[in-house]
């Protein structure tokens, strides 16, 4: 029976060999580890399968060959724990401390007990074919070194489960627990010869599960795909391995998939796949649908390789027989180390694709000037979430005066941010990038609500303050969900909604239009009013004016200063007012910087007045003791 046993287990290694042999596949340092696992479990159901075979031929006569081969067996157990802790060592990565400290004491121990071993005495017990096994000495220093292996295998997973791929983890500890519970069986039960067929059932799960080579081919063009290229680049920063990239994308899909069948198509990018890993010696991954990326080696030159391919990718592409117009866009990345991990490129990767979408240039580099850009946007993004997470997310008030009161009626709510060091950081350092990130969304939120706060806890309505005004934000705009939000927050914080304006800029309205009335819509039925922000500059369309259900018309700084560069502009800024005030509108004059603006301004039926003449954006304290 163990003769059998010991056969199927042979059978599942030599199939995974072949498996894993006679594939493509990118050859990762975790490939290399399994192959060596693979190849010491062979050896150890071979000379199990040997050492039987001896025993029963010396019948009973066992000379020191016979019990070489017993010795090499246990040897061989041991070698087998060992590799499969190697393997288990390279996914937690060659930069830590520990397990490279480990990595050095196993491969001692190694060389220890493979010299031990032979020096022990081993006993040999075999009356009948199933009641054959081996013991002593040389059995015991075996299961020793064994175990040992398998409780710092086990203490690897355990200590860095987090770091580890979950399938990855699990994959290797079932291995480790089959061959763990195969070794305490056979050690409690001698006969039962089961740890090298253990090992063979647990590296077929491995084999299953995570170093299929087939898992890392794109089955339509043969090339590698993108769980090949991540695994990859994790490996080149693990081992702090530089390459070079050079990504090559098809910037007219739509025209293919409008003009082709399907099939026609993926025959068209089989044949593309060929003629692209021919004209190169870097590896080609299928990155994305019409995406390939492929790595160089520091030793290739990248500019010589792009130029190679360019030339033999500018062909005629036949489709169903006629001549396909193929655009593609090349961009270069001389260096992964602009980048300080896998997870960092790849991120970095998919924002350069979205900076150059619209771009009509067709070759592009992810030069140190964009790298240093795109680092900066990261370093500002951090900066923001910290802030948000540590309440860094205050407000400033500008004060408004109404020019028919004579006193300040309102302010206008604008976002600062504070760093760690307590410095105020200005909203042009941030803003943009909030934006571009969503998390403008936040910020948009926490000022509206802590604005409203300051509103009814300072009891403002009681020092004339009537209403706040409060900016809203493009991608805010966008919000279908914003008038809910917001009605929210309202009704949390108690103000009354006739106290709050919400300020949109006509350039942000115009791309979100239908979404943007919807929400005013609603929130001028609980009472919420609004205001047209920086009237005058970008997109200016009097359609506006009728279009959007506002109240307040805002005159930005430059076009309140145009007032008073000439006649010329004086009569069109007279028209402009008269027509505002025909639409029953009130109008708000920015950037008012001395008395005799504010006077002209007031002469001329201007209804509230802002800017530095009566204060800067101050601190809630500050406001406070303005208005008082």
């Amino acid at each position: 029976m163990n003769i059998q046993v010991q056969i199927c287990g042979i059978a599942i290694v030599i199939f995974l060999l072949i498996m894993s042999l006679n594939r493509k596949t990118i050859w990762l340092r975790s490939k290399r580890a399994f192959i060596v696992a693979l190849s010491s479990t062979l050896i150890a159901l071979i000379l199990d399968t040997l050492s039987i075979v001896a025993i029963v031929g010396a019948s009973g006569n066992y000379t020191t060959f016979t019990k070489a081969i017993c010795k090499a067996y246990l040897i061989s157990l041991v070698w087998m724990a060992f590799t499969m802790n190697y393997y288990t060592s390279i996914d937690v990565g060659v930069k830590n401390t520990f397990i490279h400290a480990h990595k050095i004491i196993a491969q001692i121990f190694i060389i220890i007990i493979t010299i031990v071993i032979p020096l022990l005495p081993v006993n040999i017990h075999y009356t009948k074919r199933t009641d054959l096994y081996t013991y002593g000495p040389a059995v015991l220093a075996t299961y020793g070194a064994a175990f040992v292996y398998s409780i710092v295998n086990v203490s690897i997973l355990v200590a860095f489960r987090k770091k580890m791929n979950h399938r990855r983890w699990a994959s290797e500890m079932t291995w480790m627990i089959l061959l763990v519970s195969a070794a305490i069986i056979q050690f409690l039960h001698n006969y039962l010869l089961i740890i090298g067929f253990a090992s063979a059932l647990g590296i077929l799960i491995v084999f299953i599960r995570l170093e299929n080579p087939e898992s890392f081919i794109e089955r339509e063009t043969g090339c590698f795909n993108d769980l090949a290229f991540n695994a990859y680049l994790d490996q080149c920063y693990n081992r702090g391995e530089r390459i070079s990239m050079l990504i090559i994308q098809f910037s007219n899909p739509h025209y293919l998939y409008e003009r082709y069948y399907t099939e026609s198509i993926n025959d068209f990018l089989k044949e593309f796949s060929k003629v692209l890993d021919s004209s190169t010696k870097g590896q080609v991954f299928k990155y994305r649908e019409w995406e390939y990326v492929i790595t160089f080696s520091r030793k290739i030159s990248l500019d010589e390789a792009a130029g190679a391919i360019h030339q033999a990718l500018d062909r005629e592409w036949i489709i169903e027989d006629s001549v396909a117009n193929i655009e593609l866009v090349y961009t270069k990345i001389p260096d992964s180390f602009i980048a300080r991990d896998a997870e960092s490129m790849l991120e970095m990767m998919r924002a350069f694709r979205r900076d150059y979408s619209n771009s009509p240039e067709t070759n592009l580099v992810m030069n140190e000037k964009w790298t240093d850009g795109y680092l900066r946007e990261q370093e500002v993004e951090d900066m923001i979430l910290s802030a948000i997470r540590d309440d860094r997310v205050i407000v400033y008030y500008q004060p408004i005066f109404s020019t028919t009161k004579n006193q300040f009626v309102s302010a206008e709510a604008l976002v600062r941010i504070v760093d760690e060091e307590g410095n105020l950081i200005p909203p042009g350092a941030f803003i943009p990038v909030a934006e571009d990130t969503g998390l403008i969304l936040q910020i948009g939120k926490i000022v509206f609500e802590k604005a409203c706060r300051f509103m009814m806890e300072e009891k403002l309505y009681e020092k004339g303050i009537e209403y706040l005004e409060i900016n809203l934000s493009a991608v805010q705009c966008m919000r279908a969900d914003l008038a809910d939000v917001f009605t929210k927050i309202i009704n949390n914080t108690g103000i009354d909604p006739k106290m709050v304006n919400l300020e949109i800029t006509e350039s942000r309205a115009i791309s979100s239009t239908e979404i943007l009335i919807s929400n005013m819509e609603k929130l001028r039925t609980i009472g919420v009013q609004f205001s047209l922000d920086d009237f005058g500059t970008g997109f200016s369309n009097l359609d506006y004016l009728l279009e959007l259900p506002i109240n307040i018309v805002k005159f930005d700084r430059k076009m309140t200063q145009a007032y008073f560069e000439s006649e010329k502009r004086r009569a069109v800024m007279g028209g402009v007012i008269n027509m505002i005030k025909a639409a029953e509108l009130e109008i708000v004059a920015e950037g008012v910087e001395d008395g005799h603006q504010l006077e002209e301004l007031s002469r001329i039926d201007i209804d509230f007045i802002q800017g530095y003449y009566f204060s800067k954006p101050v601190s809630k304290e500050k406001f406070l003791e303005l208005i008082n």
